[in-house]
């Protein structure tokens, strides 16, 4: 007879209806119905209320007749273990002070890519994103701790009710939960069954069927059967002592991936410095990939041979992550770049100006999506790169040239784009496409379309600002 029958008969035996019994165990008419189609079974507490009304013990309720014919061998060694709340209390520090270990790695790791990106002047999108990350981390881990806390809570106060019995026979072990001296619970599984065993001080943890079960380590003989399994079964431990070489090629890994970011990073800039390219040149965080790559697979095969070194499975995925993402903006916004000469051509046109050779020209268009400017509307911004000997004679004229301003006057400022710093560069040019007139303000109010045009000496750099102002007089 299973439990459900059972559960059925004594309720009937009774005279209770399904929604009476369910009233009586505080619980709905559709749990007492799963219960009794044996599509679910009634938790430790319910039976111990199920033991009061139908004046039976658990055994009855429960179909012992599997287990007893097991219990008839008699085991190798039996322990029986009582936990204290102090005891538990501490089981649960050491948890979460093993658990908080990985976060705070992560969160260092956030921290020192945030340092460096702001150290190199990266993006505000790279910098914005490592922050994103470190504060959705952290909310997840914060979130986690309270759920443990609390699911740590209520099992603490069960596990202080309970007498825990371990019989361990030559291939498997037995746990027997007794509450009130009697027992409420009894599992079975062989050793090969357990899933994995975690050590919190001198306590060990065994997981089987979904449940954890501790031990108290100290108490076990030191020829227990359940240490000869451990040594046997070293994978499913998550302590073991890595051999030197190991140790060595775990740190190395773990270091060299972190600074493979950091390596990458300055690759980036040595590379957009000679070509004066930036996005077009975040393919270089690619190379660094196989660094983490090699963390990760050293990981995983350190897990297979037992060794706990899992964090180089963790900075491996999150630094191979970032890699890829820095890496594929090359991509994703090269097209956003025109590196024609069409906007110079359009400018010596348009102006008169004669600009020097250049070897290098990157124009961003505006016009595509919204913007967010201070003033005015952006058409295009365009930088334009020269070698030094290609910009002498220019750099003579711009002294001389009166269209070229050292700086913008205050009457001026009203005109010029909001998009330009002007205060970095040694030369400015304001040109009005619509009246041809260069560093004028315009005679009447309305919408006037500009160009401005700064040039730097220091770097051989050229910007030019196309926009439009909304002027008034």
């Amino acid at each position: 007879m299973t439990v459900g029958e059972k559960i059925q008969k004594y309720r009937k035996g009774l005279g209770l209806s399904q929604e009476e019994l369910g009233q009586k165990l505080l619980v709905s008419r559709q749990t007492i119905s799963l219960w009794e189609n044996d599509q679910t079974v009634p938790s430790i507490d319910n039976l111990m209320r199920l033991r009061e009304i139908f004046g039976i013990s658990v055994d009855e309720i429960l179909d012992m007749e599997i287990k007893e014919k097991s219990s008839e061998i008699e085991p190798n060694e039996t322990y029986r273990f009582e936990f204290t709340k102090e005891e538990l209390h501490e089981i649960g520090r050491l948890q979460r002070r093993k658990n908080s270990i990985k976060p705070i790695l992560f969160a260092l790791s956030c921290i020192y890519l945030a340092i460096i990106f702001i150290g190199i002047s990266a993006p505000n999108l790279m910098i914005g994103l490592v922050f994103g990350v470190l504060s959705f981390g952290l909310v997840g881990y914060i979130k986690g701790i309270l759920a443990l806390r609390k699911a740590w809570k209520n099992s603490t106060e069960q596990i202080c009710k309970s007498t825990y019995e371990y019989k361990l026979f030559e291939n498997s072990l037995e746990v027997n939960i007794y509450r009130e001296n009697e027992k409420i619970r009894q599992l079975k599984c062989r050793y090969t069954e357990i899933e994995k065993i975690h050590q919190f001080g001198k306590w060990l943890f065994l997981q089987f069927g979904g449940l954890w079960f501790i031990i108290r380590g100290s108490e076990l003989k030191e020829d227990a059967a359940l240490y000869a399994y451990v040594c046997k079964n070293s994978a499913k431990t998550t302590k073991k002592s890595l051999p030197i070489g190991w140790k060595v090629a775990s740190i190395v890994l773990f270091v060299a991936s972190i600074l493979s970011l950091f390596v990458a990073c300055v690759l980036f800039a040595l590379v957009s410095d000679a070509n004066k390219l930036s996005v077009e040149n975040m393919w270089v965080f690619f190379l660094m990939t196989p660094i983490p790559i090699a963390s990760i697979i050293f990981g995983f095969a350190s897990k297979a041979k037992g060794h706990t070194y899992i964090k180089n499975i963790i900075v491996g995925f999150i630094i191979m992550a970032f890699l890829c993402l820095y890496g594929s903006f090359t991509f994703i916004f090269a097209s956003m770049y025109d590196h024609s000469d069409t906007p110079i051509i359009r400018i010596e046109q348009m102006t008169g100006i004669d600009i020097p050779e250049h070897f290098q020209i990157s124009t961003q268009d505006w016009t595509e999506g919204s913007q967010s400017v201070a003033r005015g509307y952006i058409y295009s911004v365009s930088d334009v790169y020269f070698d030094d000997t290609a910009v002498e004679e220019f750099e003579q004229q711009l002294a001389s040239d009166e269209k070229w301003l050292p700086s913008v006057p205050n009457a001026l400022v009203g005109i010029i784009s909001s998009m330009s710093n002007y205060g970095s560069y040694d030369y400015i040019l304001i040109y009005n496409v619509d009246t041809s007139e260069f560093n004028t303000l315009p005679r009447e109010s309305g919408t006037f379309r500009f160009i401005n045009i700064l040039y730097s000496s220091e770097d051989n750099k050229m910007q030019i600002i196309e926009y439009s102002i909304d002027y008034a007089k």
